[in-house]
């Protein structure tokens, strides 16, 4: 059997606790920018409240000689937070160098990841595993690394077109139809919902909306029209919010934040109006304000991923890789610990499933116990 992490540990002392991490962004490295961004979980915030990128203490020291790994988020925001944790977990027990980057705030684009990627190469990477922006975009930047010898792989949003070689994360059609299916419960009468999104040209949001939109055929609740956008903008995204609640009045009763830092933005503009009695907040994702928002009750349901695992098993298959070299051998080394795991993996896809889970305020102090337990402040 081929070097791995070790799955005892790596995996074994998370099993109890997978369901906790997991969207829609992003936080950086020593050479990650410290400003801001998102992905199905990423935002740009504001100029007035700028977010930095977090610390880097966790990081283990460089190791002369040791494979080179990137992990390219798309953008930056606390979700991203346990993904760093679980990436330098598999630096430490690999003994490699992996890191992660974020586009640039002002460039969190297709064109920005392309330059990261570039920039990447030119470095003499290892590997490359990355959260895209725009599936289609960035489907000739990375079939133009792949034929340089540069394994690549994709997590959290896919570009299912492109010649990588996996996929990793959460099967984001099936995480709308689950809920979708949760959300039908909040509307016994029916309902108007009006979702919320960075962008659509990302495949796990167009995913993520298809699949709630289908989970709701048949029945007396709909969508009122397609998801507003914001570009991972955190003003935008509220102000979005607001404008829903004015333009759709009494008509609306449900609003959807298919990306981590809508959740927020939709509670604080609800409560702001003074309509939280009148509408139901479903969410992805579990920021922390989220996670505070499902405690008092302020969020209906969250549904949650699992991001330290995407940091993780990134930098353990670019690692698997860089060895074998070959993606159904991998996948078949490593698909028993997974299956294990409830993780599912696609063999004729090259997709691995992590799964996600359903949290309400009545089941929120468990999950944030597990969230504690694993020093952790969001998933």
């Amino acid at each position: 059997m081929r070097n791995r992490i070790p799955l005892a540990i790596g995996l074994g002392l998370l099993s109890a606790s997978l369901f906790l991490f997991g969207c829609d962004p992003n936080k950086g490295s020593n050479n990650q920018p410290t400003s801001p961004t998102d992905s199905a979980s990423n935002v740009k915030p504001s100029e007035k409240t700028p977010e930095t990128a977090p610390a880097n203490a966790d990081r283990p020291a460089e190791i002369a000689g040791a494979p080179r790994f990137k992990v390219i988020t798309n953008g930056i925001s606390p979700f991203w937070d346990s993904m760093i944790k679980g990436l330098y977990q598999a630096d430490a027990d690999l003994k490699v160098n992996g890191d992660w980057q974020a586009p640039d705030i002002n460039n969190d684009n297709n064109a920005g990841q392309v330059k990261i990627i570039q920039d990447t190469v030119g470095a003499k990477t290892d590997g490359i595993a990355i959260s895209v922006i725009e599936a289609d975009a960035l489907v000739s930047t990375i079939n133009d690394t792949m034929k340089q010898g540069i394994p690549v792989i994709t997590f959290d949003s896919d570009s299912a077109k492109s010649n990588r070689l996996c996929y990793l994360g959460t099967k984001n059609y099936e995480a709308g139809v689950q809920a979708g299916k949760a959300a039908l419960s909040l509307f016994p009468n029916g309902g108007k919902l009006v979702a919320f999104v960075g962008n659509m040209s990302a495949q796990n949001a167009r995913d993520r909306f298809n699949g709630f939109a289908d989970a709701l055929k048949g029945s007396k609740v709909s969508f009122l029209r397609d998801p507003y956008t914001d570009d991972k903008d955190a003003n935008t995204a509220r102000k979005n919010v607001e404008d829903a609640l004015t333009k759709y009045g009494g008509q609306v009763n449900g609003l959807v934040g298919l990306y981590s830092y809508n959740g927020p933005a939709i509670v604080n503009a609800v409560m702001a109006q003074k309509r939280r009695d009148k509408i139901k907040i479903i969410c992805f994702d579990a920021e922390p304000d989220t996670l505070t928002n499902l405690q008092k009750g302020l969020v209906d349901l969250t549904v949650v991923q699992k991001p330290y695992e995407f940091g993780r098993l990134s930098i353990m298959l670019l690692n698997m890789l860089h060895k074998e070299k070959n993606i159904d051998k991998v996948l078949a080394e490593i698909k028993p610990e997974l299956d294990k795991l409830g993780m599912t993996v696609d063999m004729a896809k090259h997709t691995i499933d992590t799964g996600v889970e359903i949290v309400t305020p009545a089941t929120s102090a468990e999950f944030l116990a597990k969230v504690k337990k694993l020093g952790l402040k969001s998933t």
